[in-house]
């Protein structure tokens, strides 16, 4: 299976230039078998929605994956993930394993600190990725707080520094994930993951990601 593990919707990231329907007609195009939808989850992105309450701010957040997963069917396997910013640091940090009724309880989760999410996520069972770690405004978190980092990022717009960020994964033997950072068009299919196992849902994802039975895909090509 190759699947994509960075993407973000115009419905619920206002950075995004594509609605989800666009996306998924994209991903089947190329060849992709799943996508994960990690629409941007902080303070400045619920400001923006014009939520009036952490519900309507949740509803807002999983448009874009609801959408996503409406215009694929059975075409294309849709998963929740998210990109979360967190008001301590500029770092930003993918989390695969998510579920609605976690977003529902635990709505102000990017005014934690690292350390309060991290135990968080190990309670939940949920995977937490620092995004693109060596990116300009970013800062490798620390190993203690992770599960893994985003080795590859393929953002054509920023210097991410992959190469480092691989290094530090590597060195700490942290999980190590690739992805596009899908904002529109020019993103499209440059990174992901390639696994030999059929996958359904998230958690066997996650599973697949913990055992490291799976390639990386950078600048759309598999190694």
């Amino acid at each position: 299976m190759k699947i994509e593990m960075h993407t973000h919707t115009k419905e619920s990231s206002p950075c995004a230039k594509l609605e989800a329907s666009s996306i998924v007609g994209l991903y089947k195009e190329v060849g992709y078998d799943a996508v994960v939808v990690t629409d941007h989850y902080n303070k400045w992105c619920m400001e923006q929605s014009g939520a009036a309450s952490a519900d309507e701010y949740t509803e807002y957040f999983l448009k874009g994956f609801e959408t996503a997963k409406k215009a694929a069917g059975d075409e294309l396997l849709i998963l929740p993930g998210i990109e979360v910013s967190l008001l301590e640091s500029p770092n930003d940090f993918l989390l695969y394993g998510i579920t609605k009724d976690f977003l529902y309880d635990n709505p102000d989760i990017f005014r934690m600190t690292l350390k309060e999410l991290h135990s968080l996520c190990k309670e939940n069972n949920i995977l937490l990725i620092q995004a693109h770690p060596n990116r300009g405004y970013c800062n490798p978190a620390p190993v203690d707080f992770l599960d893994g980092m985003e080795v590859y990022n393929g953002n054509p717009h920023h210097n991410n520094n992959n190469e480092k960020t691989y290094d530090i994964a590597k060195e700490n033997k942290l999980i190590m994930t690739s992805g596009s950072d899908f904002h529109d068009k020019e993103y499209l299919a440059r990174g992901g993951i390639i696994t030999d196992t059929r996958i359904n849902n998230i958690n066997e994802l996650t599973e697949i990601l913990k055992s490291s039975s799976y390639r990386l895909i950078c600048d759309g090509e598999g190694k």
